[in-house]
């Protein structure tokens, strides 16, 4: 999906009733969103209950992050926000 993983936000919690449409509408009030995906199963087709969104810059990414984290709630679930893979390199520092 993305050409560049530091402009890239992954939003977790969703609830599967959750639409590309409605997403984009709130990812969109941070910044320009370049790319949005909501993976689905291969066998049920429902939403795996997370997303990413790429947008323009990593500045907005990091602004959308600090923006949306502990504010969004949908059907009842607050999302969770982050950059996508911060987490994976924080964790296993490369030597």
């Amino acid at each position: 999906m993305s050409s560049n993983p530091s402009c890239t936000v992954y939003i977790g919690n969703l609830d599967e009733r959750v639409s590309d449409r409605v997403l984009y509408d709130i990812l969109i009030q941070a910044g320009r969103v370049v790319d949005l995906h909501i993976p689905r199963d291969r066998e049920t087709d429902k939403p795996k209950g997370f997303a990413f969104a790429e947008y323009e810059t990593k500045e907005i990414a990091d602004y959308a992050v600090k923006l949306f984290s502990g504010l969004v709630t949908l059907y009842n679930r607050t999302l969770r926000f982050g950059i996508s893979g911060q987490d994976k390199s924080a964790s296993n520092p490369q030597t």
